[in-house]
């Protein structure tokens, strides 16, 4: 995957925001994952109708921080969400 990828969320996925975090729950497993603020953000944003870099883009902004860096770092949670299924390529 990299940063031209658009993703979405599963529809094995379902997910409540709690105190800023979402907690994820795999449909079929059961498992429950959680995401803390910025995380949340990213998942609240994953409709698959942009890249990972516009959402970086975005989220830098927001924060005033490198997008570089921001790019790396949803890469990782990328990568592991749908590892877990969570997430799909749109």
């Amino acid at each position: 995957m990299d940063a031209a990828a658009c993703l979405k969320r599963s529809a094995k996925a379902t997910f409540q925001i709690v105190a800023d975090e979402a907690i994820l729950i795999h449909m079929d497993t059961g498992v429950y994952y959680s995401l803390n603020r910025v995380g949340t953000e990213f998942w609240d944003r994953l409709d698959g109708a942009q890249t990972l870099q516009q959402h970086a883009a975005a989220l830098a902004r927001k924060y005033s921080v490198d997008e570089a860096m921001v790019v790396g770092d949803l890469l990782e949670l990328a990568e592991k969400l749908r590892a877990e299924g969570l997430v799909e390529l749109a």
